[in-house]
């Protein structure tokens, strides 16, 4: 009896979750309806081929999305709508897009490429090569899809084309040279002169300790830099940069404000100057310095909120972000001058 009654229980927990999965498949089937029915005129008015299409292809997915559904094949309905909503979304864009836009950025490419393409190839740098040959497929792709009149999909791969072009370009060229790492010794300088004035002459023998490690890496850097290997000398600049603000908080028995204000103006630095040769990397470096950026706001909201430690804790976290970043940008490492 007590296993007839859980056999029972079993069947009417199933029924129960198969009437609840039911009713949250029709509902986004019936969102999925509404999406298409508002896509339809904006697509007809357009008198867009390309989205003409997708709509088209949107209304066979939805159709057989129904067709699943009556048959009680929910998970494939879902799927399947799903992919619908999405394909009819996508109408509504390239039923926004303006052809004359697309063929002008297609053109523009034609250009660039072609003034670009000759030194990514002298150069045989590995990494500008297989950006290149990105680029250079992604840019075929476009005029393949323009000739179609897909325009839609001509302006997806003729962007792509474009920052990946720029990137081969980058990755040959550098964006930094010797004086943008000079500017950063600079201020790595200033930052000694700030920590030895605040620290004394009576410190913890720590905080000595990591004052000195951090004055003979910013010699060693200023060397480095002499030897005209300005990438070097950046890492050893930041990496002594980051033991002064080791040195200068080991010497506090509480977290202050200046020594906030000091670390957030210091990350608000890196951010300005940096950002734009960051962002021409790529997504990868480009997502560290988001991030950093993040953990800067959260850093700056924490310390109007007078929560000094928290807000210390989220600048160091920022700063080695923004730091792991700036190091990815490749600078120009020019011959060594005769001595």
């Amino acid at each position: 009896m007590k296993r007839l009654v859980l056999v029972a229980l079993a069947v009417l927990i199933g029924l129960a979750w198969a009437q609840k999965q039911q009713q949250a498949v029709r509902e986004e089937l019936v969102k999925t309806d509404q999406v298409i029915a508002d896509v339809r005129p904006l697509v007809e008015r357009s008198g867009n081929e390309e989205a003409r299409r997708d709509l088209e292809w949107a209304t066979s997915l939805q159709q057989a999305a129904w067709s699943a559904f009556h048959s009680s094949a929910y998970t494939r309905a879902a799927g399947l709508t799903l992919r619908a909503r999405e394909r009819a979304r996508q109408a509504r864009v390239v039923a926004g897009i303006d052809p004359d836009r697309v063929r002008e950025e297609v053109q523009r490419n034609r250009e660039l490429m072609a003034e670009w393409g000759p030194p990514v190839v002298k150069a045989r740098d590995p990494r500008a090569n297989e950006l290149w040959k990105m680029a250079l497929t992604e840019q075929r792709a476009a005029e393949g899809y323009l000739g179609r009149f897909r325009y839609g999909y001509a302006l997806k791969f003729a962007t792509a084309a474009r920052e990946h072009g720029k990137a081969a370009v980058a990755a040959i060229r550098g964006r930094v040279g010797s004086e943008r790492v000079k500017r950063e010794l600079d201020r790595t300088d200033a930052l000694i002169e700030k920590a030895q004035a605040k620290l004394g002459t009576g410190a913890a023998r720590r905080a000595t300790e990591v004052l000195n490690k951090a004055v003979e890496l910013q010699r060693q850097a200023r060397q480095t830099l002499a030897d005209s290997r300005p990438l070097a000398a950046l890492r050893l600049t930041l990496a002594a940069r980051e033991l002064l603000f080791r040195a200068w908080e080991s010497v506090r028995a509480r977290v202050t404000p200046d020594l906030v204000e000091q670390a957030l103006a210091e990350n608000d630095a890196l951010i300005t100057d940096w950002t734009e040769d960051i962002q021409a990397l790529g997504d990868g470096p480009a997502d560290l310095l988001e991030q950093g950026i993040r953990q800067q706001q959260a850093a700056r909201w924490l310390f109007e909120q007078d929560k000094l430690q928290p807000a210390l804790t989220e600048c160091h976290a920022a700063r080695e972000l923004l730091r792991r970043a700036v190091e990815m940008v490749k600078t120009e490492d020019a011959p060594s001058e005769p001595r």
